[in-house]
């Protein structure tokens, strides 16, 4: 078998063992004690009030978000980069493995509005890093609040804070490499790669898979956008994460439901934190999964974290594919519109 069918093997047998899992996860949440009639009943019976309260809310953390992509790609206005986030956001949620697919629309858009390859190549390790920073700094957050508040597992709180601040450490080494000072980033991937080397060749003298190089060259000329719009990107992923946080605490309240703000905040970091495992399209199946069962850890009721988490994911993952569509839809138009004139 060539390189590329094994490599499509994987990616499908990674694929049935994170579906497996989530067939599995949904029947142990049975036996927990969850009753999925009940949740769909509770979700069912919310009226048209709730919905449209809590749509408001989910579109004003997009349109907050909008700060985050603008200031990574000069030059881009927010109702464009509502475009870009709806839009890609539409197609990685119905392809396994689909950011690849939502990020090359992308680049589409943005040379047709007038922005360069390298660019758009900058705009997206800038705007996925910063992202990807917040998710590995949370969990240190919502640990030490949780403990703070006697509000986690007992016994468990050491082994919490110590994987927490290896992921805000990893983190941190992100930003500092966004910043110019890569070099303890690349130390790492370059161990990484010489790791993977040795366990893939075995005996074969297989080249290794550039991880260092490739780094390195995502992250050239970014630590001059970064230095200059630092407070933008900050205020603007705070902002989402705040706007994110009270739509997850009203799709709770809405089903009657109320949580100490230090268990909805656990609840926040993980499902962002789980959405890095996107082997499902937008991480269906595994980021409800893995959310739920940290509400139930920290003692929510099953069928009541069942119904809010699949209330929240309706809003950020399911309304996303066809407001994204006819984003997409939009600018397509929009782009006929303007070749014909």
């Amino acid at each position: 078998m060539d390189g590329t069918g094994s490599a499509r093997g994987r990616r499908a047998a990674l694929l049935l063992a994170a579906v497996a899992l989530v067939v599995w996860s949904a029947m142990h949440l049975s036996a927990l004690g969850a009753s999925w009639s009940q949740a769909w009943q509770l979700i069912a019976h919310l009226g048209w009030r709730w919905p449209l309260f809590l749509g408001v809310v989910w579109l004003l953390g997009l349109v907050v978000h909008t700060s985050v992509l603008t200031a990574s790609l000069p030059g881009l206005s927010h109702r464009r980069a509502l475009t870009l986030n709806l839009s890609g956001s539409a197609v990685s949620n119905v392809l396994p493995l689909g950011g690849v697919a939502g990020t090359v629309l992308n680049l589409g858009m943005v040379r047709g509005w007038g922005h360069t390859g390298l660019e758009f190549a900058r705009f997206v390790v800038v705007s996925k890093a910063w992202d990807l920073v917040a998710k590995l700094v949370m969990p240190l957050v919502a640990v030490s609040v949780l403990l703070l508040a006697n509000a986690g597992p007992v016994g468990h709180g050491l082994l919490w804070m110590v994987c927490a601040a290896a992921s805000a450490a990893a983190g941190a080494l992100v930003v500092a490499a966004l910043l110019g000072r890569a070099a303890p980033l690349l130390r790492l991937v370059g161990l990484a790669e010489r790791v993977w080397t040795r366990v893939r060749r075995r005996g074969k003298e297989d080249q290794a898979p550039g991880w260092t190089a490739a780094t390195a060259a995502l992250l050239e000329g970014t630590d001059r956008l970064v230095r200059r719009r630092w407070a933008e990107l900050s205020w603007g992923m705070a902002g989402y994460w705040l706007l994110q946080g009270a739509l997850l605490w009203f799709c709770l309240r809405a089903i009657h439901v109320e949580l100490p703000l230090p268990v909805v905040l656990a609840g926040l970091v993980a499902e962002r934190l789980l959405t890095l495992a996107a082997i499902t399209p937008g991480g269906a199946g595994l980021v409800e999964a893995g959310t739920i069962a940290v509400f139930i850890a920290l003692g929510t009721d099953p069928t009541a974290a069942l119904a809010g988490v699949l209330l929240y994911r309706a809003f950020v993952f399911v309304a996303e594919i066809p407001v994204g569509g006819l984003a997409t839809a939009l600018w397509l138009l929009g782009r006929r519109f303007a070749s014909v004139s």
